[in-house]
């Protein structure tokens, strides 16, 4: 019998949590025997209402003619599109990932996503948090009835140049200490608020790992506080960077006023840093109670922040550094997560083997 094969669906190719999560299960599904696939729905670069139509019209032809024994799709629109045509295409599993919270949705993506999911076109629904899950409480029940609860996986970094030569790589002096956020320059990170913070504490440096719309708008904003030359943008980067980055920073620092799971969170906790973030429901059942130096304060409040901030560079730093990151480390394993989606993808397997005898 052939191995099942298996297409993800992701919206784009950019950086991020959701390509992290894409990489590391496709990965492991593929050391698993099976055949993973990957496809993107949008183009690289903008290209209008018309150009979307037609990425989702050839994944949809894909997932239509490819004779794929599972669908795995991880955004709003991309989990529409699977479950339309993975059900006219016969699709035995058709499942789709909440990386984003009903009230963040589009109205019409929004309903576009019930009406499919109510209607039994996606076989699984996976929630990777039970803050996530809490949030589709009023969802019908003929929705709720197939989501499957599955905690992120995620691989420890593994940093491999130390921190003189991380900063000089990015031409980030090392003349004082380093905070680190990674996520995209967009509205939900909130990096704006740092920028406040930076302005109260002369003795750090932000360094930002991402790229988003509002580049030039946190510019101008480092400029008008006056920081503007301890502000490092550096666009998006590797994962390898994002380990290496990690490695040299003092504080990771995480101001989202949302987030399904906070993947970048998890990954500086298994480094070892210490952790500002954001006082949500979510980082607190990720982060907290799991030997993880971290605190928590409300997204917008910069006082808190900037208080925050000094009390997480305040010694003994490396000693709780040493500890971090062991007890969660042992939670959010890829292994844990491949073998729940393994389970999901037996069905896929008994499928075929239905068909070809």
């Amino acid at each position: 019998m052939k191995p099942p094969r298996i297409l993800q669906v992701i919206h784009g190719d950019e950086a991020g949590g959701v390509k992290t999560l894409v990489d590391a299960l496709g990965e492991t599904l593929r050391a698993d025997g099976h055949v993973v696939d990957t496809v993107c729905l949008f183009p690289p670069h903008p290209a209008g209402v018309v150009g979307k139509l037609a990425g989702m019209a050839r994944v949809g032809r894909l997932i239509l003619t490819g004779r794929y024994d599972a669908v795995i799709a991880y955004q709003s629109t991309a989990s529409v599109v699977a479950g339309v045509a993975g059900w006219l295409a016969r699709c035995p599993r058709r499942i789709v990932h909440q990386t984003v919270l009903p009230s963040e949705l589009k109205p019409a993506l929004r309903w576009l996503d019930l009406i499919v999911g109510t209607s039994g076109l996606y076989t699984v629904n996976v929630l990777n948090s039970k803050a996530t899950w809490a949030a589709f409480a009023r969802y019908p029940a003929l929705y709720r009835r197939r989501m499957r609860l599955i905690e992120h996986g995620v691989a420890p970094p593994v940093p491999k140049r130390d921190r003189a030569a991380t900063l000089a790589r990015f031409a980030v002096p090392d003349d004082r200490r380093i905070l680190l956020n990674v996520g995209r320059l967009a509205v939900q990170k909130n990096q704006g608020v740092l920028i406040r913070a930076l302005a109260e504490i002369s003795s750090v440096r932000l360094v930002v790992a991402g790229d988003g719309p509002l580049r030039g708008a946190l510019e101008a904003g480092a400029a008008e506080w006056g920081v503007a030359d301890r502000l490092h943008l550096l666009g998006d980067v590797g994962r390898q960077d994002v380990a290496d980055l990690l490695a040299a920073s003092d504080v990771f620092v995480f101001p989202s006023i949302w987030e399904s799971f906070g993947l970048a969170a998890v990954e500086a906790a298994l480094l070892g840093r210490p952790i500002v973030a954001s006082d949500l429901d979510v980082l607190k059942e990720v982060l907290a109670g799991h030997d993880v130096a971290a605190s928590f304060v409300p997204p917008n409040d910069a006082t808190a922040w900037t208080a925050a901030i000094r009390v997480a560079l305040t010694p003994p730093v490396g000693g709780l550094a040493a500890r971090n990151g062991l007890a969660i480390s042992e939670r959010y394993t890829v292994r844990r997560m491949a073998d729940a989606y393994g389970g999901l993808l037996a069905g896929a397997a008994s499928a075929q083997a239905a068909q070809s005898s």
